[in-house]
């Protein structure tokens, strides 16, 4: 994958120079854009900064948000149909490869390598690799990467001090530790939990499960979440609901994040990309006191990693223009203007700025982050372990299943599935 990036930098440096984004839209002046997106802060900055892009291309944007379940809906009824109503498109990581497989989604070589469009001056060894590696599948890229969404842990650094609680904690029992001392309802809890039956439980849930050095299934694909490590783990997610707000099992990563913000958990388990929403003084009463660690683990710290690509779907009629649109929305500029006002950077040089290190503490762990990230399923299969996943975590945490027959009926229904798709 390295190889194949450096291959295609090298080869843009032979573009003749001069190349200009007003030059490259002239022939696709007029065009109008439909970009579907999830509902996250960097696709709130992308359409604020639109006007730019409108204005030296002649090309309009339209920006049709939608919930991440309803992302995929939208977008696979079009893709599916041929219909050809979107031409740039959001999409998980985790989607990548069920996309390719179906046909839905454009390999970016041609793109890329098309001195008319590509800007010579898009340094693509500049995003991580890891995030480069979620855009790509056989060796292919489909996408540029959007967004860094990783999951580490959020916790205010007032709220521990009021306390005299040390922090950050490294292992789990110390982060226990700290929920139960930090927890003074009605006014404080001392943990959020995104523990609806949704995708956000399974996230939240598998980073308790790496921490406790459990895995869905090996490279065999062996399903392992019902051994020992995958119990010890939901168990502890149980516990934390004892010192977490009442409802958390209707909670999703929105619910988590206004309570943060509201100072009303101590810590929790978030997506980086929310660094700039707890630093907005109209909206967030913990300005300041935010700080971000790895979540705490018996071994080496895994990030879990959710971040998304912009891709253009082959049916869309105005392929080139797609391509200008999301070139510029991914690009240093863009991304690093945007810091503080929705961008979630996926660019390692804005990460580096010394300036923003100091403003924004989560740059520092997401930097760090980066590099330990771990993946969810990238394969087809993996929507419908969610849907057994979400069910069976969410039942546990309400209190309406025990932790070994909910963790045994998931493995069943993954085994089930592995089978199914021939991976074993």
């Amino acid at each position: 994958m390295l190889f194949s990036v450096v291959v295609l930098v090298l080869g843009m440096t032979s573009i003749a120079f001069g190349w200009s984004l007003e030059e490259a839209a002239k022939p696709y002046a007029g065009v109008t854009l439909r970009f579907i997106t999830e509902t996250t802060p960097p696709s709130y900055w992308v359409e604020e900064a639109l006007p730019e892009f409108e204005q030296a291309t002649g090309i309009k944007v339209i920006v049709e948000r939608q919930a991440h379940p309803h992302l995929e809906e939208k977008a696979l009824m079009d893709f599916a149909s041929k219909t050809g109503i979107y031409d740039v498109f959001n999409f998980d990581y985790s989607w990548t490869g069920k996309y390719v497989k179906a046909g839905y989604i454009e390999p970016f070589e041609q793109y890329m390598n098309n001195p008319a469009l590509a800007d010579p001056n898009n340094d693509l060894a500049d995003f991580y690799p890891r995030m480069w590696e979620g855009t790509m599948w056989d060796g292919k890229a489909y996408g540029y990467p959007f967004d860094s969404v990783i999951q580490y842990l959020f916790w205010n650094k007032a709220i521990y001090d009021e306390y005299g609680v040390a922090g950050p904690p490294k292992k789990p029992d110390e982060w226990m530790d700290t929920m139960q001392k930090l927890n003074h309802p009605p006014q404080l809890y001392g943990v959020g939990m995104m523990a609806k039956r949704h995708l956000s439980v399974v996230c939240e849930w598998l980073c308790i499960l790496w921490a406790f050095q459990g895995q869905l299934y090996d490279d065999n694909y062996n399903v392992l979440l019902n051994d020992e490590n995958g119990v010890k783990a939901t168990e502890y997610y149980k516990k934390m609901t004892e010192f977490a707000p009442p409802g958390v099992t209707t909670w999703t990563w929105d619910d988590v994040n206004t309570a943060l913000q509201q100072g009303t958990v101590a810590q929790s388990i978030q997506w980086d990309e929310n660094y700039g929403s707890m630093e907005n003084p109209e909206e967030s009463k913990v300005v300041g006191q935010m700080r971000y660690a790895p979540v705490p683990s018996y071994g080496d710290p895994v990030s879990h990693y959710g971040g998304s690509s912009l891709g253009i779907p082959t049916s869309s009629k105005n392929k080139e223009a797609a391509f200008l649109f999301i070139q510029w929305a991914t690009s240093k500029d863009i991304q690093l203007r945007g810091v503080g006002k929705g961008s979630s950077p996926t660019r390692m040089s804005v990460y580096t700025v010394q300036e923003l290190r100091d403003k924004y503490p989560s740059f520092a762990a997401t930097d760090e982050a980066a590099a330990t990230t771990g993946w969810r399923p990238r394969i087809p299969e993996w929507d419908d372990m969610v849907e057994t996943l979400a069910l069976e975590i969410n039942s546990v945490v309400a209190g309406a299943k025990d932790v070994k027959s909910a963790l045994d009926a998931s493995a069943a229904k993954v085994d089930e599935l592995l089978k199914s798709g021939g991976y074993k």
